[in-house]
């Protein structure tokens, strides 16, 4: 509603206010020339239906509607409109330097004031050193957080009295500055330092220390204060950068800097210092970015690991194919990162059992391997199948390659139901995801 036509008039409040305190509704008024009064006089220009009408103002109420007096307007309207007019940098100020919890809270739970207001005073909330759900106005604040921001919260009732409410409304979470600001709050600067992994908290400090859009604030503050176990998801991070990585490393925790090693997007410099000191160079031939210079020093050693690392580019495979080893050829043969023309090198070596394993491969090799029996188990598994090979292999008596079938989510469905009959098949198909998803979305249930 428009504020404007209120304005210099006199309204006549039946009942209680809503989303506003009292005195802060009035307040809210008076800084718009707007006067209330709470009996009718022939200067009333509106009438607000406010909630918990007493007998008496109901019965006024209704009397005023009859006469035809002056137009109604609902209390909620009036309360938004005045709560998208306030000034949310001076109501900040106020109540940073008043230190009025009550007032805090009631504007926290106030559903019309806007969310950038809400997340900053949600940061003044004292949560008393307790966790989000320990104490009355801790439950109060993060039910408003939950109600405020969680996705179809309709649809889950209850959700906000619970901590896997908070845990999946930041999984579900697409604002950075809510990701920060919930980061910000007491209970995760607590929880953060505590090596307890059972406690409530924990849960969700691995979600934020996961979350692809946690700021790089947040990480900043898990490095400096969180936990080994928590440093160590934080290494899992692609977008970790090299100043971080460096920090982490030079702490020299084992279970930080092996997990650093997994990392594909690895800095280098830490790749190389951990390949000289002989750390983790397995993790580091099979999962890194490699340069020319580490490439040239663990292909001596580890060339078969080197073979099955994701990141290699078009010189490192022809050095991995010019070794000329048999299983150094098999496992760039179940890389799903080579290109077309390197598989049909491997094709022309007939590394074909491997090659038919993986499902990156192009349909015509699929078929083109399909000519060679050697291939049938591996192709039975192979989700990138065509339909009629797998199909033809169904009709094939073997129980290898039916296993297969079995357990291949793209197996038609007709087949993995002629396979279930077969006690040797049945605990296979059952497990099957796609077809739990068939039994499930056609209601059929398990023969």
């Amino acid at each position: 509603m428009n504020l404007e036509l209120l304005q210099n008039k006199t309204i006549l409040l039946l009942g209680k206010t809503r989303a506003l305190e009292k005195d802060e509704f009035l307040s809210q008024l008076q800084h718009h020339n707007i006067t209330c009064i709470s009996e009718y006089s022939n200067e009333v220009s509106y009438i607000i239906e406010g909630r918990m009408l007493n007998p008496f103002e109901q019965e006024e109420m209704e009397e005023l509607h009859k006469s035809d007096s002056a137009p109604f307007l609902h209390i909620s309207a009036l309360e938004e409109a005045l709560c998208k007019q306030i000034d949310s940098t001076k109501l900040h100020m106020s109540l940073k330097l008043s230190s009025d919890e009550d007032r805090l809270l009631a504007f926290i739970k106030n559903e019309f004031i806007a969310d950038e207001l809400f997340l900053r005073l949600i940061t003044l909330h004292d949560w008393k050193n307790e966790n989000f759900f320990e104490n009355n106005e801790n439950r109060d604040v993060t039910a408003a957080l939950i109600l405020r921001f969680y996705t179809d919260i309709q649809k889950n009732h209850n959700v906000q009295y619970a901590t896997t409410g908070l845990l999946h409304l930041i999984l579900q979470s697409e604002n950075s500055e809510l990701i920060e600001v919930i980061s910000s709050l007491q209970p995760i600067k607590k929880a953060i330092k505590d090596e307890d992994i059972e406690n409530g908290t924990f849960k969700i400090l691995q979600v934020i220390s996961l979350h692809p859009l946690t700021p790089s604030s947040v990480i900043k503050m898990y490095i400096k204060n969180a936990t080994k176990i928590l440093k160590a998801q934080v290494c899992t991070r692609e977008d970790l950068n090299k100043t971080f990585q460096n920090i982490l490393y030079k702490e020299n925790e084992e279970v930080v800097n092996y997990t650093l090693s997994q990392n594909s997007f690895l800095d280098i410099d830490i790749a190389k210092d951990m390949v000289l000191k002989g750390l983790y160079v397995e993790n580091i031939a099979k999962l890194t970015r490699v340069d020319a210079e580490l490439f040239d020093i663990l292909v001596k050693t580890q060339s078969l690991l080197l073979a099955i690392n994701p990141n290699l580019n078009s010189v490192m495979i022809k050095k991995l194919f010019s070794l000329e080893k048999r299983e150094v050829l098999e496992a760039l043969a179940l890389n799903e990162n080579l290109e077309e023309e390197d598989y049909k090198n491997l094709f022309n070596k007939e590394i074909y059992t491997f090659l038919a394993k993986n499902p990156k491969l192009s349909q015509q090799m699929l078929e083109e391997l399909y000519k060679y029996e050697c291939s049938f188990i591996s192709l039975a598994e192979n989700i990138s199948t065509p339909r009629h090979i797998l199909e033809e292999l169904s009709l094939k008596d073997e129980e290898d390659i039916l296993t297969a079938l079995a357990k291949n989510i793209s197996t038609p469905v007709d087949i993995l139901s002629q396979l279930q009959l077969d006690r040797r098949y049945d605990r296979y198909v059952k497990e099957n995801e796609s077809f739990g998803k068939y039994i499930t979305q056609d209601n059929i249930g398990w023969l």
